[in-house]
Order: C-alpha cells, then sequence, then structure tokens
C-alpha cells in the first residue's frame, strides 16, 4: 500500500515533460529542418522555401514551393542533395520529398489534437534565405473545422519560411509554416502535422483522378443532381452595400437556363457551373464581386483550409480597364446565417494589386483585399468583401451579401 502510494506520488511530482529551453529546443530540431531551392529546366533559380525531415531520407514542404519547378535541392549551409517529390497533395499544401544517402534524423511528432491555443511554439525555418532561423510566439487560434483545422501561431514567419516546422515547447513537430497574410501583423498559418499520415493515400487518390478524370473516367462529375443545385426559375437576392455611404442596393442573379452542367443567369450575362465556378460573364451586377472576379471565379473545386493559388489577369467588366495580381488563401472555415438558415462556409481571403489603367498614363498600382465565404451547400458564395484605395479619390470599399434564396 505505502510502496503504492510512493509511487503515485513519484508520477504526479513528475508531471508532463518539461519545456526546452530556446537554445535547447533549436539544438535538437534544427538539423532537420532544411532549406530547398528550385530550379527551372535551364537550371535557373526559381524560388526558395524550407522542409522538414519526418522519417529517413523523407522530408514535408509545401507544394507551392515546388511549383513550376523541373529540378530542386535541400540544403544547409554548403551541403546540398538533389531530391525527387514523392507524395503530392497540393489541396492541403503538402508534398512530401525523398533524398537518397540522406542522414539527418526525423523530428518527433507532436500527439494529434495536443494543440491547444496560448501554448507556447517556436518556427524555425529559412525566411528570406536566412537558413534555420528561429522566432518564437504562442499558438492564438485553431481555424476551421475538427479534422481541418489551421493553427494561426504569432512566431514570425516570412517568404521562403513555407515548409519549415513549427514546434512545441518540447521540440515535437505541431505543424508546417504555410503563409502569412500581408499586413496583418502576427497572422501567421501552420497546417498540422497529424495531416502528414494521410499523404501517401490523398496523393495516390489525387494523381489517380488526374489521370482518370474527375469521375475516373475522363469526365467531370456532374453536381446539377446534388442537394441545393441551382434550378430553373431560382433567384439569388443579394444586397450590395457601400462601406462609405451605406447605401444598399439589391442585386439578384436569376436562374433562366441550365444546360448541361452550365447554369445561366439573367438572360446569360452570367454563367456559372453547377457548382459556381464562373464560365463568363458580358453584364456585371454585383460590384467588385463582378467587375473583378477572375476568369473561373473567385473559388476552387475541392477546396481545403491552407489551400493557396494565384490570379493574375486582366479585367475590363467595369468599363474600366484593370490587371489584377491576386494570391488567395482558405484560411478556415465558419458559420453564416442567410435567410434564417445558418450554413456552413470555407472563408477565402484575396491579398494583392489591382493595377488601374486610366487614360493613355501609367497605371495606376493599388492595394487590392477581399474575403469571399463560399458556401458548399448552396454552391455559391454568400457574402464578398473588398476593398482598394485610389491614390487620390480615397477607399472603395463594397460587401455583397446573400439575403434570401427565391424558389
Amino acid at each position: 500500500m505505502r510502496a503504492g502510494v510512493l509511487c503515485l506520488a513519484a508520477l504526479l511530482a513528475a508531471g508532463p515533460a518539461a519545456a526546452l529551453e530556446p537554445d535547447a529546443l533549436f539544438a535538437k530540431v534544427s538539423g532537420s529542418v532544411w532549406a530547398v531551392r528550385t530550379f527551372d529546366a535551364q537550371a535557373r533559380p526559381l524560388s526558395a522555401g524550407s522542409a522538414v525531415v519526418i522519417a529517413p531520407g523523407r522530408l514535408v514542404t509545401n507544394c507551392h514551393v515546388l511549383a513550376k519547378a523541373s529540378s530542386f535541392v535541400v540544403r544547409q549551409e554548403n551541403v546540398a542533395y538533389g531530391a525527387t517529390l514523392e507524395y503530392p497533395d497540393p489541396q492541403r499544401d503538402l508534398c512530401q520529398v525523398k533524398v537518397a544517402n540522406f542522414t539527418a534524423p526525423p523530428v518527433a511528432l507532436a500527439p494529434a489534437g495536443s494543440a491547444r491555443v496560448g501554448q507556447r511554439v517556436y518556427a524555425i525555418g529559412n525566411p528570406r534565405g536566412l537558413e534555420n532561423t528561429l522566432s518564437d510566439g504562442i499558438l492564438s487560434g485553431l481555424r476551421g473545422d475538427e479534422g481541418e483545422r489551421l493553427l494561426q501561431t504569432t512566431a514570425a514567419i516570412a517568404p521562403g519560411s513555407s515548409g519549415g516546422g513549427l514546434f512545441d515547447s518540447e521540440g515535437r513537430l505541431l505543424g508546417i509554416t504555410t503563409f502569412a497574410a500581408k499586413d496583418g501583423g502576427s497572422l501567421n498559418f501552420a497546417v498540422p502535422a497529424e495531416w502528414l499520415a494521410e499523404l501517401p493515400a490523398r496523393a495516390k487518390t489525387a494523381l489517380e483522378a488526374r489521370a482518370g478524370g474527375a469521375d475516373g473516367n475522363g469526365r467531370g462529375a456532374p453536381a446539377a443532381g446534388r442537394p441545393g443545385a441551382p434550378r430553373l426559375g431560382e433567384v439569388f437576392e443579394y444586397v450590395l452595400i457601400d462601406g462609405l455611404t451605406g447605401v444598399r442596393t439589391p442585386v439578384r442573379y436569376r436562374v433562366d437556363r441550365i444546360e448541361g452542367d452550365n447554369v445561366y443567369y439573367n438572360q446569360g450575362a452570367r454563367v456559372e457551373k453547377a457548382d459556381g465556378q464562373l464560365v463568363s460573364m458580358t453584364s456585371p451586377a454585383g460590384g467588385l464581386f463582378d467587375a473583378a472576379s477572375p476568369p473561373d471565379g473567385w473559388t476552387r473545386p475541392a477546396m481545403t483550409p491552407g489551400m493557396r493559388w494565384r490570379s493574375e489577369y486582366t479585367s475590363s467588366s467595369s468599363g474600366e480597364k484593370a490587371r489584377y495580381a491576386l494570391d488567395a488563401a482558405v484560411i478556415g472555415t465558419s458559420r453564416l446565417t442567410v435567410d434564417g438558415e445558418a450554413l456552413s462556409v470555407q472563408q477565402i481571403a484575396f491579398e494583392g494589386w489591382m493595377f488601374a489603367l486610366v487614360g493613355t498614363g501609367p497605371a495606376q498600382a493599388l492595394p487590392f483585399k477581399a474575403t469571399a465565404y463560399y458556401a458548399p451547400d448552396l454552391g455559391r458564395v454568400v457574402r464578398f468583401e473588398a476593398e482598394y484605395r485610389r491614390v487620390y479619390l480615397g477607399m472603395t470599399r463594397e460587401t455583397l451579401e446573400l439575403v434570401r434564396v427565391w424558389r
């Protein structure tokens, strides 16, 4: 009895593993965080990022680091190894690579579900090419639904940090640092390390889908039969709100025709796929939502938290020709109420530049920001917020919000 009590007391006294001092943590894991350098077909440098060793001869980085690369290497100081892609999961922006004759030790992974808001975390990566840079902060948020959560942190990251490690105070890998919100203060994000276990299976599925088409037979899977698909005569009623004056303008999109997977609104002025992807638009009605829209719309198929893409295009839909260069990221999920119905929505952040062409003068480079809230159950964006600032005319800010659906 006494021995049992003493044993229990000893276990309680031991408690959880002690947190490491920052220098000890860095010494423990920095040898497992490598720089990534990519090259085009002529061996010219393309981009730089980071990667973390997760198994013998295996590292993981962000897929956007490897985009457009013909070859790439991982390196530390003056040591470099050629690497090859093994498992790509572009939807989650995770790519596993393999390296022959590579002896750097793998990191330990934090237990699944152990991330908690407020805990001390450390980011190690290669921001702006500065190899093995350590920064610290807290885990400031968990964004998204259970199983698809992004890790939000105040630990500093910058271009080049993508693919680096976010570690807990014991030196265990919590996540892969992926992106930072520009001009967003300490809004930095990582994808959770627990996703790594799913990488091989998800990569296999993605490659099979690419080889066989969306439905495995070379055809895109039709969406018209799903719940919430647009129906003939249906009207989506929005309100366009001027953020400076408060003026509210009704905007309606009426389904006039459905042909295959194409849905025609307002006598063909707007044509969408049944999942909301834009096909064409000849007469914008929804303010910046229409006038600044990328050619294929504000969303992508099968979006997941952490998914990223870039859009560069020219639009003259509003009568004013403008060129856009926007970075997009799915930053999480939330809920919005539309006409009394609670909807799960995916939140997509856009940030970049609008180059307005006025007359024969030079284009004005205007910072542009937008946030789209996409409801999969409706197959469309139900709220869109956008703003940009003109040099002499001040801020333009708009919100387009779905208020009801007439059936």
